[in-house]
C-alpha cells in the first residue's frame, strides 16, 4: 500500500483474511477493515479510515518481514 499497488481498504482487507484477529501484530488493520463494514452506520468517513490503515501502515513499516511460510522445513 505504500508503494502505491493497494489501497487502504485493500490492504486492510487482505490482511483482515490472512490472520484475522489472531495476529497481535495485525490485529489493528483487521479491526480497521471491519470499520470499513460499518461506515454508512457509524460517523467516520472512508477517508478517515484511510488516515488510520496509512498511519498503521507507516507504524508497521520498520518491523522486520517475518515469512508466512516456514523457510526451514526439519529434515
Amino acid at each position: 500500500m505504500l508503494a502505491g499497488e493497494l489501497t487502504p481498504r485493500e490492504l486492510a482487507f487482505r490482511i483482515h483474511q490472512r490472520f484475522g484477529h489472531e495476529l497481535p501484530l495485525a490485529e489493528r488493520l483487521a479491526n480497521l477493515d471491519d470499520d470499513y463494514d460499518v461506515l454508512e452506520y457509524g460517523d467516520r468517513t472512508q477517508a478517515q479510515v484511510d488516515a488510520d490503515v496509512t498511519a498503521e501502515a507507516l507504524r508497521l513499516a520498520p518491523h522486520p518481514r517475518v515469512p508466512t511460510e516456514p523457510t526451514d522445513l526439519p529434515t
